[in-house]
């Protein structure tokens, strides 16, 4: 039996997020991702927190949470057009510093 489509639990009252979301969504011409909105997710089931989804988007996949930069990069090991970026997140260092990019802009992401 394949594994379900990962699931990304994003902030659908951010446009940011709502655009980048769209953005994603026409890079995925195989549909490997299922997004849903914070409003319309059952955290309780996976044991999340709302406040903690709020923070950052979360992408859940074989009972495993990828939380913030982490997500972005399981999208992006996904998502052909985005797998440069991966790619470059295997070199030493730069999880670090994409990490903290990643916070920089979701702690900001309602003036963007």
């Amino acid at each position: 039996m394949p594994a379900e489509k990962p699931i990304i639990v994003y902030d659908n009252k951010c446009l940011f997020c709502i655009n980048t979301k769209n953005y994603f969504d026409r890079l995925d011409s195989n549909n490997r991702l299922e997004w849903t909105g914070i409003d319309d997710f059952n955290y309780k089931k996976y044991k999340l927190k709302k406040q903690d989804l709020l923070k950052q988007m979360h992408l859940i996949y074989n009972d495993k949470v990828y939380k913030g930069y982490y997500a972005f990069k399981q999208i992006s090991k996904r998502i052909p057009l985005l797998f440069l970026f991966y790619l470059i997140s295997l070199i030493p260092g730069v999880d670090f510093i994409g990490n903290k990019v990643y916070n920089m802009i979701a702690k900001h992401r309602y003036k963007i």
